[in-house]
């Protein structure tokens, strides 16, 4: 016999660390390993009626990698299975307790039957195939506990699914339906508990927040602004009936795009310099032409009225619709026939666009912006047919029109 007075102490702190760190390793490791596993056992909530295509997807996304983690673990050195799915489930706080054991359960017999049936390959993973007892050489089959015609509600939750050899399937008969349908009252305390933990974290969590009103560069919203040049009307008094000086200009900011909707963007911006509020009107137009005959067209008009104070600034953004709505009406405008070969292969384009700034009510031009020398035409008291804004054709509008 060893005296224990005989034991080197050196000797014995390093026997201790010989024990304790590799245990410590080990339980990081296996921590490390539930926590990955954790996201898929996030709930995927109930649903509000029976939606059946949801099994093959939680099978595939859930239960599979899930069974296949168990077997893994448990043949590598880790956590046995059911060990893993539970630490695995601290990583998932909003998962209850009636809801944890339900699915922790389900998991569990999963894995037991599919360990017995043999459908697991060399490797550890579930491959869903049977290699022993009489159905071998068959797949498992993944079916609902309790049928969705009673459990709507668990389409796509694993507290309702189990896995089964052929025979014992319910398409076989080899189900029992009575103790499926006891199985409900578990379902249905599952129900209660993430209904009701819903409810409670929207009461803790309060009312979601509003959606902050857009403001303009100075972080003032419509109502304020609307506030502001009010004021500085009254105190303006009749000078603000003046005829303003307004600075005008502007430039193509979005070529067509998916994210845009496939639209032609263009940004103006108006300055009032003079020392007073004023309203004014803004008229616009983006003009299109064809790619064949070169024939201008109206994309897009509009009008808007602006309330400007004094030194105030404003953004306006003019918008075509989508680049194919002129497809077929540009087409028609060169005088493309139906079986013309350069039908639909030609494509709208963005000609230039006319803006002018009004006042009062003889509506008098303040300002004015072309894109370009020939689009000033338009303003012009002669400005020929190609542009005449009022005579343009406007494909814009809908074809009943």
């Amino acid at each position: 016999m060893t005296c224990i007075r005989c034991i080197n102490p050196a000797a014995c702190l390093l026997l201790i660390l010989c024990v304790v760190t590799p245990a410590g390793t080990a339980s990081a490791k296996n921590s490390q390993m539930a926590r990955e596993l954790a996201p898929r056992l996030k709930p995927l909530g109930l649903t509000e009626k029976a939606e059946p295509q949801w099994l093959a997807q939680i099978v595939r996304g859930q239960i599979i990698p899930i069974l296949s983690a168990m077997q893994s673990s448990t043949q590598t050195g880790g956590p046995d299975g059911r060990s893993l799915v539970d630490t695995a489930f601290e990583f998932q706080p909003t998962v209850g307790d009636v809801q944890k054991m339900t699915v922790l359960g389900n998991l569990v017999q999963m894995w037991q039957e599919a360990r017995a049936l043999g459908c697991f390959n060399a490797e550890h993973q579930f491959s869903g195939a049977i290699t022993k007892g009489p159905d071998a050489g068959a797949q498992v089959v993944f079916e609902y506990i309790v049928p969705l015609e009673h459990a709507p509600k668990f389409s796509r939750d694993l507290s309702n699914v189990r896995l089964v050899p052929p025979a014992k399937s319910r398409e076989k008969g080899g189900a029992n339906a009575e103790r499926d349908l006891a199985f409900g009252k578990q379902l249905l305390a599952v129900e209660r508990e993430v209904v009701g933990m819903i409810a409670l974290r929207k009461i803790e969590n309060g009312p979601p927040p509003k959606k902050p009103e857009p403001t303009n560069n100075l972080g003032q919203t419509k109502e304020e602004q609307l506030r502001l040049f009010e004021a500085e009307m009254t105190l303006a008094g009749d000078a603000a009936l003046k005829t303003p000086s307004i600075r005008l200009g502007g430039r193509l900011t979005e070529q067509p795009m998916k994210r845009n909707g496939y639209q032609w963007i263009y940004t103006a911006e108006l300055t009032n310099l003079s020392p007073h509020p004023t309203e004014v009107a803004v008229e616009w137009w983006l003009i299109g032409d064809t790619e064949i005959k070169h024939l201008n067209y109206l994309m897009a008009e509009g009008e808007e009225t602006l309330k400007l104070r004094s030194a105030g600034i404003e953004r306006l953004e003019f918008k075509t619709k989508s680049k194919s709505h002129y497809d077929g009406r540009a087409d028609d405008l060169d005088g493309l026939a139906a079986k013309d070969p350069m039908r639909g292969k030609t494509e709208p384009k963005y000609r230039g666009i006319v803006i002018r700034v009004i006042h009062g009510k003889d509506k008098k031009t303040v300002a004015t912006w072309t894109s370009d020398a020939t689009m000033a035409r338009s303003l012009s008291d002669e400005p020929g047919e190609q542009y005449d804004l009022d005579r343009l054709p406007r494909l814009y509008e809908s074809a009943s029109k």
